[in-house]
């Protein structure tokens, strides 16, 4: 499903895949997310509905690409920047970087790859930096929790991702939101 969101005075197209667990349940949303550009035209049945497909790897190729694997998957410029070894003063440690919480969901394109929703958690620790150079939202979050920030700060990430898989060659990142779900 396509949309758009207004808020503001302003639109933003928004990208989301209901879900049915079963024939007789109803519908869901699996996964949405704000998007721009324009998407790979979903395939469908003779009954007009969107045919499902493989995620083909794509959640387990953007880990590997956050991870450190150039080869992975092509980013868009916010995958790549989030690779930077430096926040502020801190140095930044990559963790570990896995696929999920949650299900993905794939809708095959009418060039037969695949539309992909799916989540990825990184994990991150920060060290040798000042408190007053650390990103915003992570000193809002150790101060909402009564926190401060020691020689090093743990942090875990939450991506919301939809990407393209082709039928053949890398997938590509379209569009992401990333969110602080703990810093510690």
């Amino acid at each position: 499903m396509a949309a758009l969101e207004r808020s503001g005075g302003g639109e933003r197209q928004v990208l989301g895949v209901f879900v049915k667990e079963d024939a007789k349940g109803g519908w869901r949303a699996g996964h949405w997310l704000t998007f721009k550009g324009r998407p790979p035209q979903i395939d469908r049945d003779r009954e007009g509905y969107a045919l499902a497909a493989s995620e083909s790897g794509l959640p387990e190729a953007h880990a590997g690409y956050l991870g450190g694997d150039d080869d992975a998957l092509v980013p868009d410029s916010y995958t790549s920047n989030a690779r930077d070894q430096e926040v502020g003063d801190w140095t930044v440690e990559r963790g570990a970087v896995t696929p999920g919480p949650g299900d993905s969901y794939a809708l095959r394109t009418e060039d037969g790859g695949a539309l992909v929703w799916y989540a990825v958690k990184e994990e991150r620790t920060l060290a040798g930096g000042k408190a007053s150079t650390l990103p915003e939202e992570v000193r809002d979050h150790l101060e909402k929790n009564g926190d401060e920030p020691g020689e090093t700060v743990r942090t875990t990430w939450q991506w919301l991702v939809i990407g393209y898989a082709p039928e053949s060659g890398k997938g590509r990142i379209l569009g992401e939101s990333v969110s602080l779900v703990a810093a510690r």
